[in-house]
């Protein structure tokens, strides 16, 4: 008993041959072309992580730069009473911490080491403006070590960022 009719297919091995040559170059094609995909998106991701990386680094040096130009006035403004100038001093320090923390989360150890000691050196400022110091006249040693401590910041932030790197 047939269960209905069969057919045998006859393949030569050439058909065999080219079906299997077309297959392969699809997947070789196919693969080369995620392969290039890939790599397009992980350049794009660390061109945009760069770009991210340089606008935090902005905001963090410009906040403390604006900072230490409140600071140096408020040391030299004879007018203002200890409460005023104590007020004005935390309030001009208060912009620093925003960038801070968006630095906390985006900077790599090396620049988030250098970014505390610098904090504690604008903090140190600060507290003898509070004090009554003029800075600029009596605040020296003080001074000195911030901008050591904001030297190793710019350093640290472009070695992360490869600004100094040929090409």
């Amino acid at each position: 008993m047939s269960t209905g009719p069969t057919e045998v297919l006859d393949v030569s091995p050439l058909v065999v041959h080219e079906l299997v040559s077309n297959v392969s170059r699809c997947v070789i094609a196919l693969g080369s072309t995620l392969f290039v995909e890939r790599r397009r998106e992980r350049r794009e991701d660390r061109i945009e992580r760069r770009k991210t990386k340089q606008e935090v680094y902005a905001r963090y040096l410009a906040a403390h730069a604006e900072t230490r130009t409140q600071l140096r006035v408020l040391s030299v403004a004879a007018a203002l009473t200890d409460e005023e100038r104590g007020y004005r001093a935390y309030t001009a320090y208060a912009a620093c911490y925003a960038p801070r923390y968006e630095l906390a989360v985006l900077a790599p150890q090396a620049v988030l080491i250098s970014a505390r000691d610098f904090d504690k050196r604008a903090r140190d400022l600060r507290d003898i403006v509070i004090e009554g110091t003029n800075i600029q006249s009596q605040g020296g040693e003080r001074m000195r070590k911030y901008l050591e401590a904001m030297q190793l910041v710019h350093t640290a932030m472009r070695a992360d960022l490869g600004a100094d790197e040929d090409g």
